[in-house]
């Protein structure tokens, strides 16, 4: 069932929600960190997910695509430099191309011949990647019912809306 900020709800228990998005923040950086390095490294490698991957979320993605165990083709995803990440991020340029080049030299980033950025080969297909997906989404879960529970998030009445098509 669809949720929806409860505003009243929220202006009750702004802080205890603030807190409890803060929590979360801070745990899934620090996954994100223990598989990574550095938060700065963290940055990069999500301006690089989100950059690459922002318009599989707009489009119709086929069925077979949305598993993590399915390699996408790389043609599907748009390309990442240097000047994107740092401005993903916040860091200056310079920072953000040393950075990306100790990616590199780890393997947790490849450049392309075009001088693009991109995940390795396969890493969306590990085990630590899909954990750590899995991890992250129960987490969203846990969050998402204690907001429910506190009233800051309420359940979407969808039985009075009307079929696409209809009313």
């Amino acid at each position: 069932m669809p949720v929806r900020v409860d505003e009243a709800g929220f202006e009750e228990c702004s802080r205890v929600a603030g807190l409890a998005i803060a929590a979360y923040t801070l745990r899934s950086l620090e996954k994100w960190r223990t598989n990574v390095g550095d938060y700065d490294s963290v940055m990069i490698m999500v301006a690089v997910i989100a950059i690459s991957s922002e318009r599989l979320l707009r489009a119709d993605l086929p069925a077979k695509y949305r598993s993590l165990s399915v390699p996408l083709d790389p043609a599907d995803l748009a390309k990442v430099n240097i000047a994107g990440i740092a401005h993903a991020t916040g860091l200056n340029r310079e920072t953000a191309r040393r950075k990306v080049n100790g990616l590199v030299e780890r393997g947790q980033l490849v450049r392309a011949e075009d001088g693009s950025i991109a995940l390795p080969p396969g890493l969306t297909q590990s085990n630590r990647i899909r954990d750590q997906a899995r991890t992250q989404l129960g987490e969203i879960c846990a969050i998402a019912n204690q907001l429910l529970r506190m009233g800051v998030l309420a359940e979407e009445d969808v039985s009075s809306l009307s079929p696409p098509g209809r009313g």
